[in-house]
């Protein structure tokens, strides 16, 4: 019944999953394309559109210049021989031009005549007929241009010539000013390929371009403007001299960015198209599970506990609801698991039970077995005490030994004590109120003992145990109980401990001022979240097979039970190890 509600359940999916994926592939790949082809028109729109502008602007200020230095060689040329008139005209041509850093008026021979000193490489030969731009050329670290302008006069006749050297800033600034994209730049090339200015602001050299950057070689080449896509760059580039009527400046313009951050919207397009397409499908599969699941869901339900009831596994579990037949034959089966767990319970109960009787037997023998045997050690012990004087070396040894007996057989006392059930008299007399007065111990003094008890173990060990007493109030347990208590904590701390590390044992008022808290923590692994709420159940141990009996805590919990106190496990200090909590009524 499983296998075929399972293959029933995918072949339901599967149809769900072929009309999801089909349609949201297709209509994804469409909206990527279309997307990027929109993607990619609006780039090359934006940058053309752009360029047309910075072209615009640049070519303007040039074309006023000429003009400008034009009309002043004309009027130059209708007086040459006017000193104080070639002073004031050139004045007024430096206020009118800001970007002339120089100018030259030079007679047909090239011999200067006003102005300042004929740059070098200034062409002023018949043949530049009209004049021109020059190319870009650095002089004293920065860019500028020569424009040679002809003087005429009104017949035509060469009166002289006209070199202004134009400083080139304001391209730089033009486009430094500029608003470009991610990862874009504007660059301005001069005739021969080199830059005039950047928008980057990258130093400008005195090398051509030219053969180097495709978009370059393509600009300068042709008059129209255009795109380019090459080396990882989208380019868009368009001549000056596209711009004019009269004789051209044969300089480029040219809007460059890398293609990734050109068409990253596209990219971004692409990654949301799919994580939609992928949450529809996955929504659509998650549909398909749940339809799939709720159309099966009583048929598995009742083979899965069909199969725990097989293996002995009756757990209750949720009610296993169906249509008609299946959901009575539902209620049947649920009746029938929770009958069987009950019986299981019952019988764990009746198992443990037996456990804790053989135990409190097991406990009476070995306390008849070893009572006589601790006995003769206990009075020799303290016959030899007896022997000896104070200050005799082996005295404290006997003492030892002598405590040592009196605790073990209060050990075999306390196992008995948590085995056996309450007697009659003790309940009557606990009613009466005739009860002996608590025991007092002292806990400074059982911390001190236990310290010097358990140091050669610890040794063994490499763990190291520090004491904190900040109470030293009397409390209501007997002392061999606090110390079989504390004793068999530390002992597990520093089993528990796989690395050399401390075991610190504090005792501290506990809040209300009635009770002291005495806590016990390690460095260890911890205590399993899982494992808290069965440390201290009987027989229980996350110790290896024959490492231990699981009675330890069991019995710890009983003694101070006994005493009115309680004990917990948690986390230690900074959630590293396990900390074991005593609360312990005051005397």
């Amino acid at each position: 019944m499983s296998t075929k509600s399972g293959s029933l359940r995918w072949r339901v999916l599967l149809v769900l999953a072929l009309a999801a994926i089909v349609p949201t592939i297709v209509v994804g790949v469409l909206a990527i394309m279309r997307a990027r082809d929109d993607v990619q028109k609006e780039v090359r729109r934006g940058a053309l559109a752009h360029i047309r502008a910075l072209g615009a602007a640049l070519d303007g200020t040039l074309q006023d210049s000429r003009r400008t230095v034009e009309l002043a060689a004309a009027t130059w040329a209708d007086a040459p021989d006017d000193a104080r008139g070639t002073q004031l005209l050139i004045a007024r041509l430096r206020r009118d031009v800001p970007i002339v850093h120089a100018l030259s008026i030079v007679d047909p021979e090239g011999s200067l005549r006003y102005g300042d000193p004929v740059p070098s490489g200034a062409d002023v030969g018949s043949h530049s007929f009209g004049g021109y731009v020059g190319d870009a050329v650095r002089v004293g670290g920065r860019p500028v241009v020569q424009l040679v302008v002809q003087a005429r006069g009104r017949t035509g006749e060469l009166m002289g010539v006209f070199v202004a050297t134009l400083d080139l800033g304001f391209v730089r600034d033009l486009v430094t000013a500029a608003r470009l994209g991610e990862g874009a730049r504007v660059v301005v090339v001069d005739g021969a390929g080199v830059p005039v200015a950047t928008s980057d602001g990258a130093p400008i050299g005195t090398s051509s371009l030219a053969g180097i950057d495709p978009a370059v070689d393509r600009a300068l080449g042709s008059s129209v403007e255009g795109t380019l896509s090459a080396a990882g760059w989208i380019s868009a580039y368009r001549n000056l001299s596209g711009y004019q009527s009269l004789r051209g400046v044969r300089w480029a313009i040219l809007h460059q960015q890398p293609e990734d951050e050109a068409y990253a919207l596209a990219r971004r397009t692409t990654r949301d198209t799919l994580i939609i397409g992928g949450a529809a499908l996955a929504l659509a599969l998650a549909l398909g599970v749940w339809f799939a699941t709720r159309l099966t869901r009583p048929l598995a339900a009742l083979a899965k506990r069909a199969d725990a009831i097989a293996t002995g596994h009756a757990e209750a579990g949720p009610p296993i609801e169906g249509p008609g037949e299946i959901g009575v034959l539902g209620q049947r089966i649920d009746e029938m698991a929770k009958r069987i767990a009950e019986r299981h319970e019952l019988q764990t109960a009746l198992a443990r039970g037996d456990r804790l009787a053989s135990v409190g037997v097991m406990s009476a023998q070995v306390a008849h077995e070893i009572n006589n045997p601790l006995t003769t050690v206990l009075g020799y012990a303290k016959l030899l005490q007896e022997d000896k004087p104070e200050g005799h070396p082996d005295r404290a040894a006997l003492e030892l030994i002598a405590s040592e007996a009196e605790r073990m057989k209060g050990i075999i006392g306390g196992l008995l004590e948590y085995a056996r059930t309450p007697r009659q008299s003790d309940m009557s007399i606990a009613a009466a109120g005739k009860l002996e007065a608590p025991p007092i111990t002292e806990p400074a003094q059982v911390v001190r003992h236990v310290g010097a008890l358990l140091e050669p173990a610890l040794k063994k060990t490499q763990a190291r145990l520090a004491t904190d007493v900040q109470s030293t109030k009397p409390l209501a347990i007997d002392a061999h109980a606090l110390q079989q208590v504390l004793v068999n904590l530390v002992q597990n701390a520093a089993q528990a401990m796989t690395s050399p590390g401390t075991i610190t044992i504090a005792v501290a008022p506990a809040p209300g001022g009635i009770a002291t808290a005495i806590t016990v923590a390690d460095e260890g692994p911890g205590v399993p979240a899982k494992d808290r709420a069965r440390v201290f159940d009987p027989f229980f141990t996350t110790k290896a097979a024959g490492s231990g009996t699981g009675l330890g805590l069991a019995v710890c919990k009983h003694l101070i039970a006994t005493a009115g106190g309680s004990i917990e496990v948690g986390d230690g200090p900074n959630g590293k190890g396990a900390e074991f909590r005593l609360v312990i009524p005051n005397a």
